[in-house]
């Protein structure tokens, strides 16, 4: 999806200095709300945080968000982000400010016996 006028501004804080390589284009990344926890049985490390935030006047929807969020976790090799969620912020003047934040996290190796 191209992201040509939508006007968004975009945070990523890393949580480590390991760089892991981009997933390819096609790779589905998952995005699980905050409310969902996952299992023991989907060991993972959070990597970074992602916030991405722009005005529905620009263009932007929560649709929008969650695709950038999706395309710059495969670009940090990302396998899924986590605790995501939409925020909204009314203004005065009638517009509002979408902000998406999220963890990128990757699975662990399975373990070797």
């Amino acid at each position: 999806m191209v992201l040509a006028g939508c006007a968004t501004s975009t945070r990523y804080d890393n949580y480590t200095s390991r760089r892991f390589p981009p997933k390819d284009e096609l790779y589905t990344v998952n995005v699980y709300p905050e409310s969902q926890v996952l299992g023991a049985a989907n060991p993972y490390y959070v990597i970074g945080k992602i916030s991405i935030e722009g005005f529905v006047s620009s263009g932007v929807n929560p649709g929008s968000l969650t695709n950038q969020a999706k395309e710059i976790a495969r670009k940090r090799g990302a396998d899924a982000v986590i605790n995501a969620k939409t925020e909204v912020f009314r203004y005065y003047y009638g517009d509002e400010l979408l902000r998406f934040t999220g963890e990128l996290i990757v699975y662990a190796p399975p373990a070797s016996k």
